[in-house]
């Protein structure tokens, strides 16, 4: 969708948030204390408008880890493979902060599945909830899953 001067794309409300965070910055808050705009501006505006995957409402068409698609619904966590921290920083380091660099970005790295609550743990017991494998290369999104044994279709 084109921007005009009067018509905003989902895109637009990402670099809006990501622009809030940086002046916010400056200002003298932290990035903890004020990247709360910039993640309801990715789950709205991306998550929500331009995949149509609602955390709740649309669980049942994300897709699963092989783990997972045995289970209820209600047995299966939301999951990010890049996580957002990491979506962030490349947005608040993004020169120029474009409305083509940012839908690039999120179409390789904003990918979200469900996962079984044990591999969920899984992640955080082996220091990878919040980040990336150490020698990650930027491009296999699944990394993080790989490294611990989850296994989660393409």
């Amino acid at each position: 969708m084109k921007s005009n001067k009067h018509s905003k794309t989902n895109v637009d409300y990402i670099i809006f948030a990501v622009k809030q965070m940086k002046e916010a910055i400056a200002y003298g808050n932290t990035p903890n204390h004020c990247n709360r705009n910039l993640k309801i501006a990715l789950l709205q505006y991306w998550q929500n408008k331009e995949l149509h995957l609602h955390n709740q409402a649309q669980k049942k068409r994300m897709l699963r880890s092989q783990a997972a698609s045995r289970l209820p619904l209600n047995k299966c966590r939301v999951e990010h493979a890049v996580p957002f921290t990491l979506i962030i920083e490349r947005l608040m380091e993004m020169k120029p902060l474009t409305p083509k660099g940012v839908t690039k970005l999120l179409q390789k790295w904003f990918v979200v599945r469900l996962v079984t609550h044990a591999e969920d743990i899984r992640l955080r017991e082996n220091g990878l909830r919040f980040k990336m494998p150490e020698n990650w290369n930027c491009k296999d999104v699944f990394a993080r899953y790989k490294a611990v044994g989850i296994k989660m279709p393409r």
